[in-house]
């Protein structure tokens, strides 16, 4: 039928073909028939339920509902298969297969859409006199087909946007029957789209210049302004029944594009006066849609350009598939009674089909393509595959056919058997190394490594229970060859595979948290053990925290027993000893269901716990000793601050120094000598690394209770009656170091704050001393992807607090005062007055780098010179502390730290996160593509320890003793759901603690258009760093890795100024184009005016010439 009408429908020359003058009987007619084509397929669905229902009760087709293998939870039940377009088990099918490409390539980068123009010459050309463009929806849908593809050459072949790794996209019609095309585009590394720069060069929201570009300004004007709607027009689409429109314009001006609050940037709109009428007002750019210049020349029509980095993006692609499948299908109440659910009847009412989408279908043009294409993989139970018969066969001659016991899975498991190379591959990665041959059901090793397939298992939600867990097994486990294989753990056949899946530590067990308590028990440390059970009631959300009480209130009173008998007095000390570590980490014992503590046993006074803390710190006699031992300008700057504090007259302090010049040194000596006279002093820094290396060192945020989204006008989480109030209130000195790398409104809400508890609102910190330290060499406050004026606005030098400070300059090198030339360097690197080329790099000198390389060998050279895979020093923990590799971004550091730890001696322990969404009952985002995920500030999903290897904390657990984010430790021992590890940097050096496994949740930064939580233990390796993560802290060995050039101010400066001399510091960089040069780098520091001006004759000479 599809055939006869095609050919009805085709234009002949000199053959006068009724139909296509029709107008809109023609629309009616292609609407009619293809409904008929329709119909007939759907009428054959209904008449084959048994078929089709059998095919997919076998576990080959992709889950839609909760627990649809239970026929007796539904009535009849009408389905359309995934081979039906448009159905829902086609969108579902689909929208997974793109969410593989994303767990396999990363985020999309552009969210580009097409709209059809129905005034293009080639369809106006076509038109007989007194036809309009709708009376030809044949013509409109053949033009809109063939600038798609064209469209398709441009970005995929000719790399229009940059180069494309993988893409998606699915053509939409809309109700007024123009076609409609959504591309999401994932790229290459190189032409990822990381900052506002990069955006401009691509996209543009302005009204471009009218003189320059005519022809562009016009279809600007014609193609992508918006509206007028809301106030100018209250009739338009997108204001109707609503007070603004829904689309957020007009937008705001903005002078730069910066990083919005949601999945899209805010692109450059300037205030230049320019404005055009369009349709009867007068818009401007604030009601441009975004759109790329060239594309829009070329193509002549709406053409919608978005940097989205989102998979949010991929959501909206098959938004179709959350709409009214599975309403009648999930029965909460549990009542008896049977609803059918008619999946046919539900695709056919209200269907909305317009004639250019009736006549793409008849043609059968493709509705959406993924590449590279993704392969769906069995997924069934043992003996639970689908077998194709005719009616008539004989059911033993069936079972006895060749083959028939064959599927991808049982022969996936035939292969390991087979290839030793299988072995190491998972299942779901199986496409890529291996094709799958449909006539003799075995995989086969692929010839022609230029083809590419995406591998992925067909979905299962939870509900399903074995196959479900089958699935999860699956993805993480390689080289088994049977169904026993997946469920052996530890030499040991379990009954399940849930329970094999829980021995893996792959799925969250019901008593995790039990076995937690139960592990820590064997180390046989009590007062650990009590601080791990105070750490799960505030990070682990226990369900029943009485039954853990009572199942290890015994292990934990161990030590109190030896010494007291009466257990409810035992009891008592243990449950007082819990408030302590409970308060200490900001939780009352009251909140918890645990057994009251009698008043006759508590000793507990009423002095702030915040104020006990600090003043129970102790003072090293190492650090008394320390004023001695000042230099000149450190004595300037300790006699002059200490006299602020003998005289009680506060004032603000900034110490300002180059890395090195002992600012650290001198903090300490101001702590001690303030501690030593029995008042209290507050150390606090921006990092939890710096923070680590002052005594009684906290990071800022955790001390001050500032909020961790900040900004103009915030002011601290804390009350005029708390406990920090107090301590602030009682304070003689505030250090705060690392304040260059701050955002200024922190400081700004800490400053309102303690105007408003001291009651002394007109001076800066309510009268008191407070030290700020830093180096704006360094790096500076992070703005995620902001531009440059953004960065230096953030900065505590635009607060106008920085004119109320008086500042005390340190200049003399104590770090490298050995390596007198290694100190005149980096001063000319942080002031920005070394020498650099035209591209503004700088060189670096050939003794600190080591040769590139095309292959890994330079990394494990730089590896090499940093660290030494010996036992004796891998067991040392200061020479682990002392030693790390430096890199810019997060995805460097983990594969370093990948490659140190497989290089790593010793015994090896696997951990898996649980990671989950919230109100995600449907399992739209299934588990593999949520373990991909590794938002900044969140452990990866696999997390590979080894006894002795150096972890570094990433949250405030216990900051008053010693567990804030940053701290650095060394893995001591480990069980399956415990860390047993130690401090080894800063006061708390040698404390033993005991880590479990916490709920985490990315910074609303991240930008998910979910909640995202992962359970996992709080920790990454840390043989490597970000360069981030290192300011503020000596590191006697430095090894830099700069794949690409530093891309933000200071941070070439701070890598290498952590060094103590150029001995101790080796350097990898990226791959340069002239093999002749030495090596370069980008500074990113501001050129010194000296090199400006030299810089601008320059220019301007080359422009003469």
């Amino acid at each position: 039928m599809r055939e006869y009408y095609r050919y009805k429908f085709h234009v002949r020359p000199n053959i006068f073909n009724p139909i296509l003058y029709g107008g809109r009987l023609f629309q009616q007619f292609a609407v009619d028939t293809y409904i008929k084509i329709e119909s007939s397929r759907l009428d054959f669905i209904w008449n084959h339920q048994k078929e089709i229902r059998a095919d997919l009760y076998q576990g080959l087709l992709d889950s839609i509902h909760a627990g649809q293998d239970r026929g007796d939870a539904v009535g009849k039940q009408t389905v359309l298969s995934s081979s039906f377009i448009g159905g829902p088990r086609d969108k579902m099918r689909r929208y997974l297969d793109a969410m593989a490409l994303v767990r396999k390539y990363g985020k999309p980068d552009i969210f580009l859409t097409m709209t059809c123009n129905p005034n293009w010459e080639e369809i106006t050309n076509e038109l007989e006199v007194g036809q309009t463009p709708q009376d030809r929806p044949d013509l409109v849908f053949r033009v809109f087909r063939a600038k798609l593809e064209e469209m398709k050459k441009e970005l995929l072949e000719k790399h229009m946007l940059g180069k494309v790794k993988a893409y998606t996209y699915v053509v939409e019609f809309q109700k007024r029957g123009l076609p409609h095309a959504h591309f999401l585009l994932i790229m290459t590394g190189k032409y990822k789209l990381t900052c506002p720069e990069q955006y401009d060069r691509l996209i543009s929201a302005e009204l471009p210049n009218k003189q320059k570009y005519p022809e562009l300004y016009k279809m600007v004007i014609k193609h992508m302004m918006h509206g007028p709607c809301g106030t100018l027009n209250r009739n338009c689409a997108c204001t109707k029944n609503r007070k603004s429109c829904k689309n957020y314009y007009p937008r705001p001006f903005n002078a730069t594009t910066i990083q919005g609050k949601d999945s899209y940037p805010l692109y450059r709109r300037r205030d230049d006066g320019h404005n055009e009428i369009v349709r009867g007002h007068k818009l401007d750019n604030r009601w441009v849609v975004p759109y790329n210049p060239y594309l829009l020349q070329m193509f002549n029509c709406h053409i919608n350009v978005e940097v989205c980095s989102s998979i949010k993006a991929v959501k909206y692609l098959y938004k179709y598939i959350y709409k009214g499948h599975d309403r009648a299908s999930v029965c909460v109440n549990g009542t008896s009674e049977k609803e059918d659910i008619d999946e046919i009847r539900q695709y056919r009412d209200a269907r909305w089909v317009t004639p250019p989408e009736a006549l793409w279908r008849i043609y059968g043009f493709e509705l959406s393509k993924t590449n590279p294409p993704v392969m769906q993989l069995q997924l069934h139970l043992p003996n639970m595959h689908m077998v194709s018969y005719h009616g008539k066969k004989e059911i033993t001659e069936v079972i006895n056919r060749e083959g028939v016991e064959k599927s991808m899975l049982t022969a996936y498991f035939e292969a390991n058997k087979i290839h030793e190379k299988a072995r190491s591959i998972l299942y779901r990665n199986f496409p890529e190394h291996y094709t799958w041959q449909t006539q003799g059901k075995f995989w086969q090793q692929r010839k022609r490594k230029t083809l590419y397939q995406v591998g992925r298992i067909v979905s299962a939600h939870p509900a399903e229970g074995e196959r479900y867990y089958l699935r999860v097994l699956l993805n993480h486990v390689k080289g088994t060859t049977c169904y026993e294989d997946l469920r052996t753990v530890d030499g040991q056949i379990l009954p399940s595979f849930r329970e094999a899946a829980e021995r893996r530590g792959l799925i969250e067990a019901d008593n995790t948290l039990d076995d937690c308590l139960t592990e820590a028990e064997l180390f046989r440390m009590p007062s650990l053990l009590r601080r791990l059970f105070a750490t799960i009631l505030v990070f682990c959300e226990p369900h029943d925290i009485r039954a853990l009480w009572n199942n290890h209130i015994e292990a934990m009173s161990e030590d109190y027993r030896r010494n007291c008998k009466n257990a409810k007095m035992v009891e008592q000390m243990v449950l007082i000893n819990i408030r302590e570590m409970l308060q200490s980490m900001g939780k009352d014992i009251r909140s918890f269901p645990l057994p009251e503590i009698n008043e006759q046993n508590d000793t507990k006074d009423n002095t702030p716990r915040e104020i006990t803390e600090e003043a129970n710190i102790e003072v090293d006699p190492e650090d008394m000793e320390l004023p001695k031992h000042l230099n000149d300008e450190q004595k300037a700057a300790y006699n002059e601050i200490l006299t602020a504090i003998d005289r009680d007259e506060g004032g603000l302090f900034f110490v300002d120094g180059p890395g090195g010049t002992g600012k650290t040194f001198l903090y300490r000596a101001l702590l001690a000598t303030v501690r030593g006279q029995g008042k209290i002093a507050l150390a606090t820094a921006t990092s939890g690394v710096a923070a680590s290396i002052m005594p009684g060192g906290r990071t800022a945020h955790s001390r001050f209770k500032i909020p961790l989204r900040i900004d103009d006008g915030a002011i601290c989480s804390f009350t005029k009656q708390s406990g920090t109030a107090k301590l602030l209130q009682t304070a003689s000195l505030i250090i705060w170091d690392e304040a260059s790398m701050t955002k200024r409104q922190a400081i700004e809400a800490l400053d309102k704050s303690m105007r408003d508890i001291m009651d002394i609102p007109n001076l800066p910190f309510g009268g008191k001393t407070v030290v700020f330290g830093g180096d704006f060499r360094q790096v500076l406050p992070v703005v995620r992807k902001g531009t440059r004026s953004q960065i230096v606005d953030a900065s505590l030098r635009r607060s106008e607090l920085w004119n109320c400070m008086r500042h005390m300059k340190l200049v003399r090198n104590m770090r490298a005062q050995n390596d007198p030339w290694f100190a005149e360097y980096l001063l000319r690197i942080g002031n920005g007055s070394e020498e650099t080329n035209d591209k503004g790099e700088i060189r670096l000198p050939k003794n600190i780098c080591i040769p590139r390389t095309m292959d890994d060998s330079g990394l494990d050279r730089l590896i090499d010179s940093v660290y030494q895979m010996n036992s004796a020093c891998l067991e040392d923990p200061n020479y682990i502390t002392s030693r790390a590799i430096l890199s810019t971004r997060n995805d460097c550091v983990d594969r370093i730290n990948l490659k140190m730890i497989e290089r790593f001696q010793g015994e090896e322990m696997v951990y898996h996160s649980f990671d989950s969404v919230e109100d995600d009952p449907h399992n739209y985002y299934p588990p593999e593509f949520l373990n991909t995920l590794t938002p900044n500030g969140l452990p990866p999903h696999m997390l590979k320890l080894k006894i002795n290897c150096p972890i570094i904390l990433l949250r405030n657990i216990d900051p008053a003793n010693g567990l804030c984010n940053g701290t650095r430790l060394v893995v001591r021992g480990f069980q399956k759901n415990a860390i047993d590890a130690e401090i080894v940097l800063g006061q708390h050096y040698g404390t033993r603690v005991f880590l479990p496994r916490i709920p985490l949740c990315p910074s609303d930064d991240e930008m998910f258009p979910f909640r995202f939580k992962r359970k996992q233990f709080p920790v990454r390796l840390s043989f490597a760093m970000t360069i981030n993560k290192a300011q503020g802290q000596t590191i006697p060995n430095v090894g830099i890795y700069l794949p690409e050039p530093v891309f933000s101010h200071g941070q070439l400066y701070v890598a290498l100024s952590r060094a103590t001399t150029t001995k101790n510091i080796k350097i990898l960089t990226a791959e340069n184009d002239d093999e002749d040069e030495d090596n370069k780098h980008d500074n990113k520091i501001e050129p010194s005016e000296k090199n400006k001006k030299r810089k601008k004759k320059e220019d301007k000479k080359r422009h003469v010439r």
